[in-house]
């Protein structure tokens, strides 16, 4: 497995200000439509980064990361749904209609988990197109990076409305990508805002050998069926017919910084998800070992997975006031 960049190495910085390469061919960015013309049809960008990652980012599913490699590696955990269009009008339980899976899939603006108030599972993100869709190259701190930028907004023009400005990064040389996103009310009344990032892990990453390191203090399962892995979250394990969904939640203490492992050492490579615990203060966590899913999914959040109803009888349900802001980032790292 390649190392990443050490000092002296011909990094891509360096090949462009020596003019023996130019930017697109170190980070390529390509746009394109899936799927034929009309309603099945989907734009993507895809960028390909020297000595980095190579990202599928679909914008008319609120920007999220669909496919993702790093060295000749497949990252992401798919369904069989595979990719597709955004599903509008979405309500009740149809998000898992179109739920792909991709290495992030975002779960907002208004409600998070279980249908909730008249919302439905996990809310409305992932399935809005985003506009003022736009990207970059340019050379910093040494390395050549890509941002994509984007606008996703929720807005009933009478009633409640937000607006979610996202930045997609990625560099030469370093094999990450982060997500930052700004959340504002830019309505004129209270709005409820829970938001939770699905990063979702499949094979091989996530296969016979694989572990998941979370340094926390206590697991509390979602439910009867999730208790289950209260004592095996951390580990691989063989597929079964009948094994359920299981969602629990990682508790933190106060000072725990946000990160989680999954490593494979059969393949010598681990993934380090990093985020803000200021913004996103809880951890989720979801497995799926039923046979042909083979899921794992790390959720940092700032609310629960039951639904805002939930969090209100709580009186933990994330509110933001008009003109308030949040901005909420995580970044998703290879190790080899």
């Amino acid at each position: 497995m390649r190392k990443t960049s050490a000092a002296g190495e011909l990094t891509a910085a360096r090949l462009v200000e020596e003019q023996l390469a130019l930017m697109e061919q170190l980070a390529e960015v390509r746009e394109s439509v899936t799927g034929t013309p009309g309603p099945a049809s989907m734009r993507a960008l895809d960028l390909r980064l020297y000595r980095g990652l190579q990202l599928r980012l679909l914008p008319d599913r609120g920007l999220d990361i669909s496919s993702a490699w790093f060295d000749n590696v497949p990252l992401a955990w798919h369904s069989r749904v595979g990719e597709v269009p955004p599903i509008r009008p979405l309500a009740g339980a149809d998000w898992l209609k179109g739920f792909g899976g991709g290495l992030v899939t975002t779960c907002g603006m208004q409600n998070v988990g279980a249908r909730s108030e008249g919302h439905g599972v996990h809310g409305t993100f992932s399935h809005t197109p985003a506009h003022d869709v736009s990207w970059r190259r340019e050379i910093r701190e040494g390395r050549l990076r890509v941002d994509v930028f984007a606008v996703i907004d929720d807005i009933d023009p009478l009633g409640v409305q937000l607006r979610c400005e996202r930045r997609v990064s990625a560099s030469t040389d370093q094999p990450q990508v982060t997500i930052t996103d700004t959340v504002t009310n830019i309505g004129g009344i209270a709005t409820p805002a829970p938001w939770l990032y699905h990063i979702n892990v499949g094979a091989p990453l996530w296969s016979t050998g694989a572990t998941l390191v979370i340094d926390s203090a206590a697991v509390i399962p979602r439910d009867d069926a999730s208790a289950l892995a209260a004592d095996t979250w951390m580990s691989h394990r063989r597929a079964v017919a009948d094994s359920p969904e299981m969602v629990v939640e990682h508790v933190l203490d106060a000072a725990q910084p946000g990160v989680a492992r999954v490593s494979n050492q059969r393949l010598g490579l681990s993934m380090v998800v990093s985020w803000d615990r200021t913004a996103l203060p809880r951890l989720h966590q979801w497995l799926h070992r039923a046979v042909g899913i083979n899921g794992l999914a790390i959720e940092p959040a700032n609310c629960s997975v039951l639904g805002r109803s939930a969090d209100r009888r709580d009186g933990v349900l994330p509110v933001l006031e008009p003109g308030a802001q949040r901005t909420t980032e995580i970044k998703i790292s290879m190790e080899s």
